[in-house]
């Protein structure tokens, strides 16, 4: 099998996410860190003409967008399935993914965390109002995904892009100041984090900038 490529920065939970599904399916991938004026450079532009990350080079394919990338690994590695064949649970797995895009990301993750633990990390001035904002909504966030984790898991009874996606983001919403009590006062979701921290992708993956800056 020819190398697969993975474009992005490695500290961002969409990249973690993809990485992740690879990590479960058994692939191994090769992350060409990129950020900030590389993603606009021609080269990059010709594998994602919007010049966000992460994206992926295999072979003659090129994709972009993390749910196009984890389904890509669902469907060419091995393992069990991270796409339930329920049809409503696959329906609430899709509804999981967009609630990490849209929600926990740019509250928990890019306000929350990012001016907890990133800004300071990258000699960068962290908004403390901002932080403290979006602790709020993001309690409200945490409150959803506590009632969907009746099974153990985010959408059926076993691991899916679901869990993956929100739980890159919840392992950096537990890490900012703020943020830890908010998970552990969940036990649903407290557990549910732990036994994702606990898999050997999750460990794998995540950034080796980030060992010991933690905020909580």
């Amino acid at each position: 099998m020819s190398v697969i490529k993975l474009y992005g920065f490695a500290v961002s939970t969409h990249v973690r996410s993809a990485r992740l599904a690879f990590h479960e399916k058994h692939l191994a991938v090769e992350l060409q860190e990129i950020m900030g004026e590389q993603l606009q450079s021609p080269e990059y532009t010709r594998i994602n003409p919007f010049q966000k990350m992460p994206a992926l080079e295999h072979g003659s394919l090129r994709l972009y967008e993390t749910p196009a990338l984890m389904a890509y690994a669902n469907a060419i590695g091995l393992g069990p399935s991270l796409e339930t064949q329920d049809r409503v649970e696959r329906a609430r797995m899709w509804q999981f993914v967009g609630v990490a895009q849209n929600y926990l990301h740019p509250v928990g993750c890019m306000q929350l965390y990012f001016n907890s633990v990133l800004a300071p990390l990258f000699d960068m001035t962290p908004d403390e109002a901002a932080a403290e904002a979006a602790v709020a909504p993001t309690a409200i966030h945490l409150d959803v995904l506590e009632e969907a984790l009746v099974s153990g898991y985010l959408a059926g009874n076993a691991l899916s892009f679901a869990d993956l996606y929100c739980g890159a983001a919840v392992d950096y919403i537990a890490r900012a100041r703020g943020g830890r009590a908010l998970v552990m006062d969940r036990p649903r979701l407290n557990a549910w984090l732990a036994k994702l921290r606990g898999r050997e992708s999750f460990q794998s993956t995540f950034p080796a900038m980030l060992l010991g800056t933690d905020h909580a």
